[in-house]
């Protein structure tokens, strides 16, 4: 299986984990990686983060982030990462159930 076929079959409640927007945001007002230790790249497992050729942090893998997981933003010195609200999430994640549910 290669990674576009694992990735396609991942999912999160029942739902296709790409049908999900949920994942981080990088505020580049805020972001400044010259002042921290890149401590986002290095915390997340799963490759969510990377630096762009410009050198700034970047969310390069959107769909790898785990669906309600924001400890991430907590490793941000200098706070600028950020995710949808909890009741986003709760009402984007009602919807796609009525959009998956069997009949």
């Amino acid at each position: 299986m290669d990674d576009q076929q694992a990735r396609n079959q991942r999912t999160y409640a029942g739902i296709p984990r790409e049908r999900i927007a949920w994942y981080p945001t990088i505020d580049a007002e805020r972001c400044h990686p010259d002042q921290c230790q890149l401590n986002c790249i290095a915390w997340c497992q799963k490759g969510v983060y990377a630096r762009d050729e410009g050198g700034r942090v970047v969310v390069a893998q959107p769909f790898a982030c785990t669906v309600g997981d924001i400890s991430c933003s907590f490793q941000c010195p200098l706070d600028a990462i950020g995710f949808p609200s909890k009741r986003d999430l709760r009402r984007m994640l009602k919807a796609l159930r009525e959009e998956h549910a069997p009949f």
